[in-house]
């Protein structure tokens, strides 16, 4: 199992990094959209995404057993889709071979146009819908992610070089596509046999654990009989004398231990079980002891005010105060949460995650466009920008936290920003047709690593730090949303205005522009925090 989670990691990052960097080429060049064409078509992808992944994810939360044919079934049909995408290049390529003298003016190019891009579109809408929530249904793996990112890309811009065909970025992505279907398959048979086995071995476990537990409740409710006979005639004196009050306490008592004995026993079996399978009778044992526990402790606080004890009281009086901490501490939490939203800090670090979001979505959306359309730079050197991109990535993830400890997060997300500035401004300065300039984009590329790698990574920490732990999954869903998803999606759509009315020049000084706004408005925060 443990080979096959690894292998689905790999496989998903395969496909998704076959057909995605190298799209802006192909739309580009096989099927002649603009730039702000391509900026609306790639803006697709993070905004679906993000209505989708809570969807398959509920589908495979409520059938655990079909986890694996449901990203099988996701899969191909995303295949499907970018399929499409390359017989509409194709269909595109044949109507650029008619002779221009038999079309009757040149307007008629612009409807078929607007009909290539609302198609592709729509296969775009299928692919984000489909296959791009896999990430987030197979085990997160980051290392073998990144490994299998960075060899994918660095194998599609060998074979585009050699063939001289950009159909060869859907020859890997077909290739990675079966092989994430038959690892999905496989994963699926094995989770089922496994749920089937767990099933068995909870429904053994558990009544076991009840049967000694009952076991034991009966020895002890012969020895508290025992004790009560014992102790009958001296209760009775007591009563009849008027000097004291019978109170069945023993009996509560012992179930109290039980239950507690049974609620202790209960999580070990727990911990001793599979995470992976839903511990559905266990769960029912515990929900059945909670029970047990609540009304036990209700009918001893009710037989204590119907009988009127001096301990009755105490219990009275003990629990409006129990109550009225737990209501006190709710109150606080949901304070400290409205709190935490509305703080200077915390807007002006969602504000900064929002525009770093952004900025990396303008030079990745268009950065293959760059290098291939204007540096002229070989399919094999763009290529080579995959595997370091994923050693700088891997290397600030594995060393974050050493990094946080010795220079603090807030020099450390200022730094990401500025190396994110200074990448952009230096892609402007390269010139086109020369190697020196090909070693320079290898070189660059090292900081998209740092830059990413090491903003994510404090980003987590910093998110982590404002808010209680009952709360940071919502405050890292929050985070990733802002950035992954709406910086992702505005910064195609900004990207490819940029890039169409502006140049490439244009596009990377305002990502340098709004890298350095970004850093400043994180720092305004911090300042306003320690105000």
């Amino acid at each position: 199992m443990y080979t096959l989670c690894k292998l689905l990691y790999i496989t998903v990052f395969a496909l998704l990094s076959a057909v995605p960097p190298y799209l802006q080429i192909y739309y580009h060049d096989m099927l002649y959209f603009s730039s702000n064409q391509i900026g609306c078509v790639l803006a697709i992808a993070p905004f679906i995404q993000s209505l989708a992944c809570p969807i398959w994810s509920y589908l495979v939360d409520k059938r655990p057993k079909l986890h694996g044919s449901i990203m099988a079934f996701t899969s191909f049909m995303g295949g499907l889709s970018i399929l499409g995408i390359m017989i509409l290049g194709h269909h595109q390529q044949q109507r650029q071979e008619v002779p221009l003298s038999l079309f009757l003016n040149d307007n008629e190019h612009t409807p078929a146009t607007q009909q290539t891009v609302i198609l592709t579109s729509l296969c775009a809408l299928m692919f984000a819908f489909f296959t791009l929530p896999n990430v987030s249904l197979v085990d997160s793996a980051r290392l073998w992610g990144s490994v299998s990112a960075g060899f994918t890309i660095l194998v599609v811009g060998e074979l585009i070089n050699s063939t001289d065909n950009l159909d060869a970025i859907f020859w890997v992505f077909g290739a990675s596509t079966l092989a994430f279907i038959a690892t999905s398959l496989s994963t699926n048979h094995v989770i089922s046999s496994d749920f089937n086995k767990d099933n068995d071995y909870q429904a053994t476990e558990c009544s076991k654990l009840l049967a000694n537990d009952r076991q034991q409740m009966i020895n002890n409710e012969d020895d508290s009989e025992k004790a009560d006979s014992a102790k009958g005639r001296y209760q009775s004196t007591v009563m009849q004398d008027g000097k004291g009050l019978y109170r069945p306490t023993s009996c509560d008592s012992t179930v109290l231990s039980i239950a507690h004995d049974l609620r202790e026993e209960a999580d070990e079996l727990m911990d001793t079980m599979s995470s992976t399978a839903p511990l559905q009778a266990a769960g029912l044992a515990i929900s059945r002891v909670s029970s047990l526990e609540h009304r036990v402790l209700s009918g001893s606080e009710l037989i204590d005010a119907t009988i009127g004890t001096s301990n009755t009281s105490l219990s009275t009086t003990a629990t409006p105060s129990s109550s009225s901490s737990t209501f006190n501490k709710a109150t606080t939490s949901s304070h400290y949460h409205a709190k935490s939203f509305t703080s200077p800090r915390v807007v002006c670090f969602l504000i900064t995650t929002l525009l770093f979001g952004v900025v990396l979505s303008m030079i990745v959306n268009f950065l293959f466009l760059f290098l291939s359309d204007d540096l002229h730079t070989p399919a094999s050197w763009i290529g080579w920008t995959g595997p370091l991109q994923a050693l700088t990535e891997l290397l600030c993830f594995c060393f974050s936290k050493q990094m946080m400890e010795q220079f603090g997060t807030a020099w450390l997300i200022v730094f990401a920003h500025v190396s994110t500035s200074l990448r952009c401004l230096s892609y402007t300065l390269l010139p086109p047709d020369a190697l020196s300039t090909n070693i320079c984009v290898l070189l660059l590329q090292t900081l998209h690593g740092i830059g990413f790698g090491i903003f994510w990574g404090t980003a987590v920490s910093e998110m982590d730090a404002m808010f209680p732990p009952n709360q940071r999954a919502v405050a890292q869903g929050v985070l990733g949303a802002l950035h992954t998803g709406l910086g992702t999606g505005l910064g195609a759509l900004i990207g490819g205005q940029l890039y169409e009315y502006f140049g490439a020049s244009g596009l990377f000084h305002s990502a340098a522009a709004i890298s350095l706004i970004s850093a400043l408005v994180f720092c305004i925060g911090r300042r306003l925090d320690t105000n």
